[in-house]
């Protein structure tokens, strides 16, 4: 039995722990989306020319680069220009916004199912 004087630390720690991860997932939703939101109103128009002059799409590009490092090269080559282009312009916008809706999923699990273990009560343990 506790007396008066006693308080119990563990549940108001775990609760203000738990508070803490609700409130940094709502902190990186609304940033990040926010975020999201000024990158895609402020992102330049994709510059046409690029994307019609390309060397990378050219089908003479594609070929050589098949030759020389086979079809695998070709495969990585187009990955690397897809996640390439995730950092640029509109794409960004929603990258910044999946990347920290993750981050915000990730807070409020932790917090919903506590994975942070809580040390047992010691005053049980100790009764003789």
């Amino acid at each position: 039995m506790m007396s008066s004087k006693e308080k119990p630390v563990m549940p108001l720690r775990r609760g203000s722990l738990q508070a803490r991860l609700y409130l940094a997932s709502a902190f990186f939703l609304i940033a990040g989306f926010v975020s999201a939101v000024i990158i895609y109103a402020t992102a330049p128009a994709p510059d046409s020319a690029e994307q019609f002059y390309g060397m990378a799409n050219s089908p003479q590009y594609q070929q050589q680069l098949e030759q020389i490092g086979g079809t695998g090269e070709v495969v990585l080559a187009e990955f690397h220009q897809w996640f390439d282009s995730l950092w640029h312009g509109k794409p960004l916008a929603y990258t910044v916004a999946v990347l920290c809706a993750g981050v915000a999923a990730a807070c409020f699990l932790a917090g919903h199912f506590l994975f942070f273990e809580t040390p047992p009560d010691r005053g049980d343990d100790q009764k003789s």
